[in-house]
């Protein structure tokens, strides 16, 4: 059984940090997602960010974004600043910039990471356009003290059950991403709303999460996912 739970509720924690962030530190916008222990990410949540390029980011720039949780080998890693500075100074990150930040008017991105001991458990990305201006330092300071207040206060904030499934390694992240809704009962047409997808890709996408998962149902499926 591959587990899938992350110790942060999937919406309501989401929701009050992206709230307490925005009002402390003006920026153009920013998500919340959840890190599973593949480190693959799930359950993005936009704030002030168009769902297009969250599209394009599951279909190719994850794959050439420096910040991602992958890439993060150090357990007391908890922020990352990336700008166009940085990615001239490491040349293959070029096309994450200029292909994916630049053109939604992104000039400054910082990544934040929470853990539960070893393991990451989500993640944000903060972002700030040109004339916003760079990340300063109180900032980055306010951003790392948080990340910490939080990571401390972890299990008072725990509100979302754990739950595991079948064939979950072999999900794409989209996949994962509807396992998740359909694992909190949302109908096709909420993850539609939910994902901004027309509901004949939200079925295909369902029939391949319960296809995978070895479920002949939502009701097994949700079964399965509640079994340990």
């Amino acid at each position: 059984m591959i587990r899938a739970d992350s110790a942060f509720p999937s919406r309501g924690f989401a929701e009050q940090f992206l709230a307490v962030v925005t009002s402390a530190i003006p920026l153009s916008g920013c998500c919340f997602y959840r890190v599973d222990e593949g480190r693959h990410v799930l359950d993005h949540q936009l704030l002030n960010l168009s769902s297009y390029w969250k599209q394009r980011y599951y279909h190719h720039f994850w794959r050439v974004d420096p910040l991602h949780p992958k890439r993060v080998s150090d357990a007391s890693c908890r922020l990352q600043v990336f700008s166009r500075e940085t990615a001239e100074e490491n040349l293959g990150t070029l096309e994450y910039f200029e292909q994916f930040l630049k053109p939604q008017n992104t000039a400054y991105q910082t990544e934040l990471y929470f853990w539960l001991g070893t393991r990451m458990v989500a993640g944000a990305s903060l972002l700030r356009s040109a004339s916003e201006g760079a990340f300063t330092t109180q900032n980055i300071d306010f951003l790392d003290k948080f990340v910490a207040f939080t990571e401390r206060n972890l299990f008072f904030l725990n509100e979302e059950e754990e739950w595991t499934c079948d064939g979950f390694a072999e999900m794409t992240p989209r996949e994962r991403e509807i396992a998740s809704f359909i694992g909190e009962a949302m109908c096709n047409k909420e993850i539609g709303r939910r994902l901004n997808i027309e509901l004949p890709t939200v079925k295909t996408h369902v029939s391949r999460v319960l296809a995978k998962a070895g479920a002949r149902s939502r009701a097994e499926f949700i079964k399965k996912l509640r079994s340990r």
